[in-house]
């Protein structure tokens, strides 16, 4: 049963071995699905701004009705088993396969729990509940599915260069840190060899030096953004201190801006910015925002649909 991963994953290496000009033409007879993550809604632009760049370059985009949560927190938390974890996330597979070819995940957390719940599928046990699961829902595990699941980061590094023919504006050298995420740089999918196992990961700061920014190291790059499943709250004042370390880092550096691909991070990075004044006396002014949202901002797009006044001084700084 060897291959559940792979049969999901989409392949942008070959992509640009056939369309390395304009990987952009891969995509143009392809149906593509936004997956919904639910710390989205705290950040609507996260998907607006993705769904406004796809249409401006005139592909096929669409959402799910069918869709669920990917179930992530509730097996972190012990919740729910494997199988039901297995099968909330191949019914999600399963009902996009119906509607797209291609589904574009935004969130670090969604994108492991869609390829999380298909490599349990290997397991015969699992596999046999998840199906016993899924058919209460007239479906079934797709052995082959037509769907190919990419991460955002993953997409967008893909098409970089189209994305900085299309911009109206430029960062004209701003200092942005990268935050990427546990469950990114953590993804077994990557770490096919030791070399592939230690190699740093660097596309967030490809996309960003085509938008015109200027990339600071610091040294709590890979740390955690403090979230930590449960930890945030079980153990809130050691999580808040992981969070306020790494802005603290970031901002020490000279970075001006933290830019993440992860809209839970981007929550755990902004949320508790008062709470960690109460704990240690200050609160670390650098803003934090999703990738997507930043592309948003210097392709123009209307402020109203992506909710980018938090980082607004840093806007009127650039000129935008």
């Amino acid at each position: 049963m060897e291959g559940y991963i792979k049969s999901v994953v989409l392949d942008t290496d070959e992509i640009l071995q056939t369309y390395n000009d304009n990987p952009l033409d891969f995509f143009k007879d392809k149906k593509i699905c936004l997956f919904k993550a639910c710390l989205e809604y705290y950040y609507p632009g996260i998907r607006t701004c993705l769904k406004s760049m796809l249409e401006d370059f005139d592909l096929q985009v669409s959402t799910s009705l069918e869709q669920s949560c990917c179930s992530g927190t509730f097996l972190q938390r012990n919740l729910i088993t494997r199988a039901q974890f297995a099968a909330i996330n191949e019914r999600n597979i399963v009902s996009i396969n119906e509607i797209a070819d291609i589904l574009i995940v935004s969130c670090n957390g969604c994108y492991l729990s869609l390829l999380r719940g298909r490599k349990f599928l290997n397991s015969k046990d699992i596999r046999e509940k998840t199906t016993k699961i899924l058919k209460e829902f007239k479906k079934d595990i797709l052995f082959s599915p037509k769907l190919k699941i990419v991460h955002v980061i993953d997409f967008l590094h893909l098409i970089r260069e189209q994305i900085g023919e299309r911009l109206k504006y430029s960062l004209n050298g701003l200092k942005c840190a990268v935050h990427y995420g546990c469950h990114y740089l953590n993804l077994l999918l990557d770490k096919k060899d030791i070399h592939s196992f230690i190699a740093p990961k660097n596309k967030l700061e490809d996309i960003l030096t085509i938008l015109g920014g200027s990339i600071i190291e610091y040294q709590e790059r890979d740390s955690c953004c403090g979230w930590g499943a449960s930890q945030n709250v079980i153990h809130r004042d050691e999580a808040l201190q992981i969070t306020f370390n790494k802005l603290k880092s970031a901002e020490s550096a000279g970075a001006e801006l933290l830019v993440t691909n992860c809209p839970t991070c981007l929550y755990s990075l902004n949320k508790f910015r008062d709470d960690m004044k109460d704990l240690f006396g200050e609160s670390p002014q650098i803003p934090a925002v999703h990738i997507n949202e930043l592309i948003g901002v210097l392709m123009e797009y209307e402020c109203d649909k992506y909710c980018i006044e938090r980082i607004s001084p840093l806007i009127e700084e650039l000129k935008i």
